[in-house]
């Protein structure tokens, strides 16, 4: 007896085929629609800075965690090792929280948190790029409670200053270290991690700027910066250049007549750097002209010769 063949399946009718073609069509469309949610949420996220908490989040949606779960861990330290990605990446983001709460402010919330970064880049931005406007700054502010409107406040006052300074101190600082007005107020704005460089180059510039008054050239501005910083005599910076510049034409004359250089630099050197090679310079300089004026030789003055002989 032959083998009996199974029945055959009902072919499909139209309709079931075109049924079966929605729900495939539906399922590649719902992920495409999946797929391209997710790009525009990394994509936004990135402008903020949110990169890594946008690739946890889908990761946690692709493992099945619900939005509340997910919403949750990023508030709180999660009990779940998986989610501990999304609170780090939470934490990394909006760090100036975990500051606040520390000294038991309040923490922002994430739009509030965005808006007021937002706030801080437009007062910022008569500022040099680079300056006060990184994420670490904007954490340290918020978590030091520093509201948008006490930075404007800060930020008007250093431009205030700058506008009513002395135009000769406004000149150094611009010839010196090649400053506009916006690297002017930055220099006035940093009262922590910049306070020893913005004195320094501050009081640097004073050097600078009595020089400039006194129609003098400019010295390096190592060399200003070494008397800032206490090297030297400590000589006040326009007392100082007053007496270079009452003393260099004249023994700059006298260095000339001697075969003997004399510069407006030799007398900064003993004014403001103390050097004795300098002063030992100037006194021979001032004893072979009174010497000449005296009628006196220099062998006759036997003891000056002498005794300067290899010394500088």
């Amino acid at each position: 007896m032959p083998p009996v063949k199974p029945p055959k399946p009902p072919k499909p009718t139209a309709a079931e085929i075109a049924a079966e073609t929605a729900k495939i069509t539906k399922a590649s469309t719902d992920w495409q629609n999946q797929q391209n949610a997710i790009t525009t949420m990394q994509a936004l996220f990135a402008k903020y800075g949110m990169t890594d908490l946008a690739n946890s989040i889908v990761a946690g949606a692709q493992k099945g965690y619900s939005s509340d779960a997910m919403n949750l861990a990023m508030q709180s330290k999660p009990s779940d090792p998986s989610l501990q990605g999304l609170y780090d990446a939470y934490s990394k983001r909006f760090a100036g929280n975990l500051a606040r709460e520390a000294k038991g402010l309040p923490p922002l919330s994430p739009d509030q948190y965005i808006s007021t970064e937002d706030a801080y880049r437009k007062i910022l931005a008569v500022l040099p790029k680079g300056f006060y406007d990184s994420q670490s700054h904007f954490n340290d502010f918020i978590g030091n409670n520093i509201d948008p409107s006490q930075l404007q406040e800060r930020v008007s006052a250093a431009q205030k200053a700058i506008d009513n300074t002395d135009p000769y101190y406004k000149q150094a600082l611009q010839e010196m270290y090649g400053l506009d007005p916006s690297l002017m107020i930055a220099h006035l704005l940093d009262p922590t991690a910049a306070a020893p460089l913005v004195e320094r180059q501050a009081r640097a510039a004073e050097y600078g700027a009595a020089a400039a008054r006194q129609g003098l050239s400019q010295a390096p501005v190592s060399q200003y910066e070494a008397y800032a910083t206490g090297v030297g005599t400590g000589v006040d910076a326009e007392k100082g250049m007053a007496q270079v510049a009452e003393i260099t034409p004249g023994l700059t004359t006298l260095g000339q007549i001697s075969g003997d250089q004399y510069n407006q630099q030799t007398a900064q050197e003993e004014v403001f750097g103390g050097l004795a090679s300098a002063r030992r310079k100037r006194e021979k300089l001032s004893a072979q002209e009174e010497a000449r004026f005296t009628g006196r030789s220099n062998v006759e003055s036997g003891s000056l010769g002498s005794g300067m002989t290899g010394q500088f």
